[in-house]
């Protein structure tokens, strides 16, 4: 059987990529960007749901890269843009608007079910 590195090589490129874009958004979320505070007032959310939300974002963001806790860290992600997703159909925006939301939730996804075997010992059941 051969085997080929193009795997791991792919699974750190998009645990990466995750990375990036989940560490930014939470720091826009976390210094209250503008654009930030502004869409969550638009979704109807008070501005401490806001905070709370980049501090889970920066959390899974490092979750990411901790050994058996990836797919936690995937699922946390997963779950906040399946909220992502929910406020902007329940706002009333185009589909097109929430296209972003849910290509990282089918990334996100497919983490979680690559490394569902991986779960540490002391966070089983």
């Amino acid at each position: 059987m051969t085997t080929t590195i193009a795997g791991p090589r792919l699974g750190l490129l998009l645990r990466g990529l995750l990375t990036a874009v989940f560490l930014a958004a939470a720091g826009m979320k976390l210094a209250a960007t503008p654009f930030e505070v502004a869409g969550f007032a638009r979704f109807g959310y008070p501005h401490w749901f806001m905070l709370a939300v980049g501090a889970a974002q920066a959390l899974g963001a490092v979750l990411l890269w901790v050994r058996g806790a990836t797919c936690h860290g995937a699922l946390l992600l997963a779950a906040i843009m399946a909220g992502a997703v929910a406020s902007h159909l329940r706002a009333g925006d185009p589909v097109a608007m929430a296209l972003p939301a849910l290509v990282l939730l089918a990334l996100l996804a497919g983490l979680a079910y690559a490394r569902r075997g991986e779960v540490a010992p002391a966070l089983r059941a």
